[in-house]
């Protein structure tokens, strides 16, 4: 676009250009310079006779001012919503809410402006060099918050009630004096509050974290087993450049499991760690962002649904998306594939479920046995793999497709930079990090995903990325147009050969767990199992 066009209507603040254009009245021609600014909304004057351009406002306004004004006016849209349907006001005290509800779209997004405005404000008072020097600290966050979360200070006195610092010195089995730091930091960050000398009392934030359990279980993953991973990883990086492979990350850096054995084998063989694992992921799955209904209700399952399809859910642990939309969708049949380990604590559905929904052993790393299935999909599967390992995924699939399956990933798709709102697009480049941290995996791109899928194989096409409204997690889709792979089979045959398998490897499991091979009958790590909170607070 050339520097006169569309300038009518355009912000003066959003874009900044020389006045270089032609004024038709009396077929005078201006091509010169803005003459005068004047007060917050100044005027830009113009002599006709000489060619400066005369009384067009222009917007002065601070950069300061209007994120507070930005933050006033947003901030008085959710106040207002929040008194209209009697919602409890944000607050920093005990009785104040622990989460917002949904949020009609509008609100919402008052809301992610205030965010963002609040966050832009802050750190231009703060300033460039005093920002960067205190995020340099930022590690003693974790160092106190671990302290809350290891010794379980949250759940030492009753919410409503106080405790003193000597008593709960003595939950921790810390001396006083060091316990006193420690919560003092904690409270700089409103878990806790100091209500008279020496006493303390619950906030908003302390009495979430004392309440929820799920909750306490991710902080505790990501303080004890993330943390350390974190301080690991640039050695594991400088010691295996370009490594690909999960026994060579800051995880087995941290605890000495270099080239021994993975994050998920290390969890597998200590219960508690695994089953903290479980609940931390099962956290995250309930939090604003990854509700399943996303991907229930913004995928074409209506299509698979009117020609009773079958679909595959590749590593799908108990089968909670499965049963999401089987629950939506009544004439789609599921096999839900994962490994023995994993499936041998599946729950026994019921009635149409039970008709609809079965279970069979797979390792995804081998060739697919269910074959000419409709939709095979993976969700929160391919971001646990490097490029190396996601593309012997999508090779070993091959083995089952028909030309037209479709193939859908359901997994964080980084956008280009700039082009996120900051919350989500910290939140999902963190999650990126913490792949690399721990599986030497990755979160992936648009190109990126279609790269893999390329490079498995070429008769994949690629059909690109959609990501639903309010969802951070998107639906990346590739069909195959190759020949078929030994045909479509019939898709109760293939219900029976499944419930089969599984109840053998139930069977199996039950018999290993009774000759005491405790390793063996320990549910599989598998992120996966986040799907439904239920399923992890239930083993």
């Amino acid at each position: 676009m050339g520097a006169t066009e569309n300038i009518t209507g355009s912000p003066v603040d959003d874009v900044i250009r020389p006045i270089d254009t032609v004024v038709t009245d009396d077929n005078v021609n201006v091509n010169s310079h803005v003459d005068s600014h004047e007060g917050t909304n100044g005027n830009v004057k113009v002599n006709i006779t000489n060619g400066h351009v005369e009384d067009l406002p222009v917007d002065n306004t601070s950069l300061l001012v209007k994120l507070s004004q930005t933050i006033a006016r947003e901030t008085e849209k959710v106040d207002a919503y929040f008194r209209e349907n009697s919602i409890p006001a944000p607050s920093f005290e005990a009785d104040g809410p622990s989460d917002y509800p949904a949020l009609p779209d509008e609100i919402q997004k008052a809301r992610m402006a205030v965010i963002k405005a609040a966050a832009d404000l802050k750190d231009l008072m703060v300033g460039p060099k005093e920002s960067v020097r205190w995020m340099a600290w930022d590690h003693n966050n974790s160092l106190s918050l671990r302290a809350v979360s290891q010794f379980k200070l949250a759940n030492a006195f009753p919410v409503g009630s106080t405790a003193t610092f000597a008593e709960l010195a003595k939950v921790a089995n810390v001396d006083e004096m060091n316990t006193r730091r420690l919560l003092r930091h904690a409270m700089t960050n409103r878990i806790f509050k100091e209500v008279s000398p020496g006493v303390v009392a619950h906030t908003a934030a302390s009495k979430t974290l004392a309440q929820d359990d799920l909750l306490q279980d991710w902080v505790g993953y990501c303080v004890q087993d993330l943390w350390p991973s974190a301080v690991g990883t640039l050695e594991a990086l400088t010691r295996f450049p370009g490594s690909q492979e999960d026994t060579q990350t800051g995880f087995q850096v941290a605890f000495d499991l270099v080239d021994k054995e993975s994050m998920f084998t290390a969890l597998g063989k200590d219960p508690a760690r695994g089953r903290q694992f479980h609940r931390a992921m099962g956290s995250l799955a309930n939090g604003a962002g990854y509700e399943v209904e996303y991907f229930v209700d913004n995928y074409d399952w209506k299509s698979i649904n009117e020609n009773a399809g079958t679909v595959v859910d590749v590593g799908g642990s108990h089968g909670f998306v499965s049963v999401a939309i089987a629950k939506k969708f009544d004439k789609i049949k599921f096999i839900v594939e994962d490994l023995p380990k994993a499936l041998a604590t599946a729950p026994k559905f019921e009635g149409d479920l039970a008709e609809r929904i079965t279970f069979k052993d797979y390792d995804y790393f081998t060739p697919q046995p269910v074959k000419g299935a409709d939709v095979y999909f993976y969700r929160w599967i391919i971001h646990n793999t490097s490029d190396k390992y996601a593309i012997k995924i999508l090779q070993s699939l091959v083995h089952g497709l028909k030309k037209g399956a479709r193939i859908v990933i359901n997994d964080h798709c980084l956008p280009e930079p700039n082009t996120e709102n900051p919350w989500d697009e910290k939140i999902i480049r963190t999650m990126d990090l913490v792949m690399l941290t721990l599986i030497n995996a990755q979160e992936r791109s648009k190109e990126e995903f279609e790269t893999l899928f390329r490079t498995a194989n070429p008769n994949y096409r690629f059909l690109g990325v959609t990501r639903p409204a309010g969802c951070r997690m998107s639906i990346v889709e590739a069909v195959w147009e190759g020949e078929d792979y030994d045909g479509a089979v019939d898709a109760e045959t293939v219900a029976v050969e499944a419930e089969s398998e599984a109840a053998r490897s139930a069977e199996k499991a039950e018999t290993e767990a009774s000759s005491g091979n405790v390793e063996n009958t320990i549910e599989i790590v598998d992120a996966q199992v986040a799907n439904n909170v239920e399923a992890v607070a239930a083993n």
